[in-house]
């Protein structure tokens, strides 16, 4: 009986570390999602907003929706100073639903005011289908960066350390020339 139980749980752990395993990562292709904001607008990677542009992807729980509010002002520098070319690149957030006990009428108040307040565009996954078909993390704050092609360039899972933050940048930087 025990040796059962022991095949049980190795099962379990091989068939839970070959999910893990099929995560996004650099190098791999994003899979395409439809996803809709606040007001019900549709987007996939492909929308006008997107394409062919190099993408900052910040996938938060609503409770960690501040974790990474040091790269989005960094990254708002480089904008306003011109190293990051807004014909080239866009920065937009996903927000994991299913995540928190937060009610959704107090998140899309939060949403309608940070999109009124930075014009962000603010994205809803009501199923975690990002956080599955990219191997994202739950309750946290990740950061994607997206070639033009929909290459994976960068991935960081929890609070981005200060000493990451100009390799991000580099990465932004780099794949909005070529």
């Amino acid at each position: 009986m025990k040796k059962i139980g022991l095949l049980f749980f190795m099962a379990l752990f091989w068939i839970g570390s070959t999910a893990f395993a099929d995560g996004l990562k650099v190098g791999d292709r994003a899979p395409d999602f439809k996803l809709k904001d606040s007001t019900g607008k549709e987007y996939t990677l492909e929308s006008p907003e997107f394409k062919g542009k190099v993408l900052y992807v910040c996938y938060a729980d609503p409770d960690e929706k501040d974790t990474n509010n040091h790269v989005e002002d960094a990254l708002k520098k480089e904008r306003e100073s011109g190293a990051l070319d807004k014909a080239r690149y866009k920065g937009f957030g996903i927000v994991n639903m299913k995540a928190t006990g937060m009610p959704n009428f107090l998140i899309k108040a939060a949403i309608k005011s940070k999109k009124k307040k930075t014009g962000a565009i603010i994205l809803l996954d009501y199923d975690q289908s990002i956080l599955k078909s990219w191997g994202l993390k739950n309750d946290s704050s990740d950061i994607v960066i997206l070639d033009k092609e929909r290459i994976c360039r960068f991935i960081h899972y929890g609070k981005l350390p200060e000493a990451e933050l100009p390799k991000m940048i580099g990465i932004i930087k780099e794949y909005q020339e070529k």
